[in-house]
């Protein structure tokens, strides 16, 4: 690895690092979430009918399937998600976000997007589509090289 690669991902590294003690601080305080809950109900949202299978929602947040178990029965227990089966034959166990979750991801939405326009603020705005995307094709990488 270059000298310059492995600046760069020490540089995001602590950057990631820093955003997420923000995140979860203010999240923790005002919505009793973690930024882990909050990224996982927020990727069911996105699922636009609220729900997800398990085994890819447990692949995009790079968990094993028993971390994100365990995550789903605290989500469970306070109303937030619940897992099913899902519909229409579909064998497939789901992620499902509750009306809580719902509600609750309305206000802590608003609280991150906050601290992250506070995160790039700095940053070139005509810059961002692109730093974005390059972020998203080291997201998309799924096969970490030696």
């Amino acid at each position: 690895m270059s000298t310059d690669a492995l600046g760069f991902c020490l540089d995001l590294g602590r950057a990631h690092a820093s955003l997420s003690l923000k995140l979860n601080e203010d999240l923790g305080a005002f919505h009793g979430l973690d930024y882990d809950d909050f990224t996982l109900l927020h990727l069911l949202l996105r699922g636009g009918s609220g729900a997800m299978p398990m085994a890819e929602l447990a692949h995009t947040l790079g968990l094993p399937m028993s971390a994100l178990i365990r995550k789903m029965v605290l989500l469970e227990k306070t109303g937030l998600a619940e897992r099913t089966t899902g519909t229409d034959g579909d064998p497939r166990r789901h992620a499902n976000i509750r009306s809580g979750g719902r509600k609750l991801m309305q206000a802590a939405i608003t609280t991150v997007e906050a601290i992250c326009v506070d995160a790039v603020k700095s940053l070139d705005p005509q810059r961002l589509p692109d730093l974005h995307a390059a972020l998203r094709v080291l997201c998309d990488h799924d096969t970490p090289h030696a």
